[in-house]
């Protein structure tokens, strides 16, 4: 399966049709298509495009060895940081972080050679963390309580 031709080709229609694309991945596991778009949508908005998409994913049904189940939604408040290119767009957000030691919720004050700086509270204080990138496992926009 050309995951990748079908992202392209999934991107170019969704454009025309005035919808962003964030991800397309195949869960081989449990056969899924997750088709992930950077929208606000309504349930009725978001069951017309899933019925437009599956009318449209009719056509690579033979690139596919099984049946699949096609999953659409939108990215959400929680929306995964995938790069250092968001990461930088995240600088002032509250983020999670997850890396192999720890877990941590709090500001990305400063992103840097590498290296991000989170402003976390540790009972009652403020402290700064520092973590390195590419030691993390999952960084993602968080919502704040």
């Amino acid at each position: 399966m050309e995951l990748k031709k079908i992202e392209s080709d999934l991107k170019t229609f969704l454009d025309e049709k005035g919808r962003h694309l964030f991800e397309v991945k195949y869960h081989k596991k449990d056969t899924t298509l997750s088709i992930l778009l950077d929208d606000t949508l309504n349930m009725d908005e978001l069951e017309k495009i899933s019925e437009e998409l599956s009318e449209y994913m009719d056509k690579y049904e033979d690139e596919f060895e099984d049946n699949y189940i096609l999953d659409v939604s939108t990215v959400g408040v929680e929306r995964p940081i995938r790069n250092e290119d968001d990461l930088i767009k995240a600088v002032g957000s509250y983020i999670y972080v997850k890396t192999k030691e720890n877990e941590y919720n709090g500001t990305l004050k400063e992103y840097k050679d590498g290296i991000m700086t989170l402003e976390v509270k540790d009972k009652t204080r403020k402290k700064d963390v520092s973590i390195e990138y590419k030691n993390t496992k999952k960084v993602r926009y968080a919502v704040e309580f």
